[in-house]
């Protein structure tokens, strides 16, 4: 390790297939640092010193990975990304990309459809796990991500005959005889079973 004259400190480092790379620091600490990170990259098969952006390797997924589908599921992966994911994360390197960033991007879609939603997430899930089957990143910033689950309506409820002869049963106030009409008519409408 030097002291540059900077004020920085450099130290090289060797990498697997002999290559040498330099990395800086403004401590010994950091340097070191930095070396171990490098060496952890290299010890896991990754490119180094890859600068990847999301959105070049995008491009390159779509045309290895997805030209064989159908037009519309193309075109279903295209808008995903084009519409939600690259506006958030598009021009950062891959490296960069950490779970938030991902959370960042559900969470301008929790508003649609889950559908939608899912749509979304598993774009950018397949575009991730593929750069790391390529070892441009050592994980998936997707992986545990779900989308937002919207509130389905509850069925309709049908009174049991029990509830509806405690319904009829129940006294009707003498000035509303139109009421206990109409109450007697919703009841028997409501015994019936709905056809399947």
């Amino acid at each position: 390790m030097t002291k540059r004259a900077d004020g920085r400190y450099q130290k090289k480092v060797t990498l697997s297939n002999g290559k040498q790379k330099i990395v800086y620091g403004k401590s010994p600490a950091a340097v070191n640092a930095a070396a171990r990170a490098l060496l952890a990259e290299d010890e896991a098969g990754l490119e180094i010193g890859d600068h990847t952006l999301v959105g070049e390797w995008a491009k390159t997924w779509l045309e290895s990975y997805k030209m064989t589908l159908r037009y519309s599921t193309i075109r279903m992966y295209r808008n995903a990304y084009n519409k939600h994911i690259m506006p958030v994360i598009g021009s950062m390197e891959l490296r960069d990309v950490r779970p938030v960033h991902i959370r960042r991007v559900l969470a301008g879609v929790a508003d649609l459809s889950e559908s939608s939603q899912h749509k979304v997430l598993i774009t950018a899930r397949q575009l991730f796990q593929s750069a790391r089957q390529n070892k441009l990143v050592s994980s998936d910033p997707t992986e545990g991500m779900k989308i937002t689950k919207h509130n389905t309506p509850s069925k309709k409820k049908y009174l049991t005959d029990e509830e509806a002869a405690a319904l009829m049963s129940a006294p009707s106030p003498n000035h509303a005889p139109a009421f206990s009409a109409v109450s007697a008519f919703t009841a028997a409408c409501a015994r019936r079973k709905p056809s399947a």
